[in-house]
């Protein structure tokens, strides 16, 4: 019955020590994701809104949804959809036709938006 204890307590000492070695840094810094240029096109995903809620941009011009939240956001459409953008991810979408199109989030479609599209 010792000689299980004594095993066993060596299996959790070499188990603890497996899981702090792993926490261990090395002391580098890991490459900074370049983050999206914030420009006139840009739609912001912050505290669970779309700022601006509604922008006007050109035929051919394309709008880029950045999320800020930490919790994932869409910008969907009936043309277009960003799929699921984590923190600081963004989606650009390019508009060829003028007209109005409405978006909204999924996970969350109490939150609106829209890109009016100019001659």
């Amino acid at each position: 019955m010792k000689k299980n204890k004594t095993w066993i307590l060596i299996m959790v000492i070499v188990l603890l020590l497996a899981i702090l070695t792993g926490c261990q840094t090395t002391g580098e810094n890991p490459p900074l994701e370049e983050e999206p240029e914030v420009g006139e096109n840009t739609v912001l995903i912050e505290n669970y809104k779309y700022a601006p809620a509604e922008i006007t941009i050109q035929v051919g011009e394309s709008v880029t949804w950045i999320n800020k939240d930490a919790v994932r956001h869409t910008a969907t459409g009936d043309d277009f959809d960003s799929g699921l953008l984590g923190k600081d991810e963004s989606f650009t979408q390019v508009f060829d036709k003028a007209g109005t199109y409405a978006y909204i989030c999924t996970p969350h479609p109490y939150m609106k938006g829209t890109v009016i599209v100019t001659e």
